[in-house]
């Protein structure tokens, strides 16, 4: 079991992944409405790429 929270190793890795893919179906799509799903669900993962690991209590 893991003993910290935010992102390590290869959660790093998947959460750069699924980033980098939103924000290419967010240029990609035709609908506005679409494109804005996109694009939230990008930072969505960006911020959690950008929360330092920390120490579970």
């Amino acid at each position: 079991m893991a003993d910290q929270i935010g992102p390590t190793g290869q959660d790093v890795e998947y959460l750069a992944r699924r980033e980098a893919q939103e924000r290419m179906a967010a240029e990609q799509s035709a609908d506005p409405s679409a494109r804005r799903a996109h694009r939230a669900l990008a930072e969505q993962y960006a911020r959690r790429l950008r929360m330092p690991p920390v120490r579970a209590v």
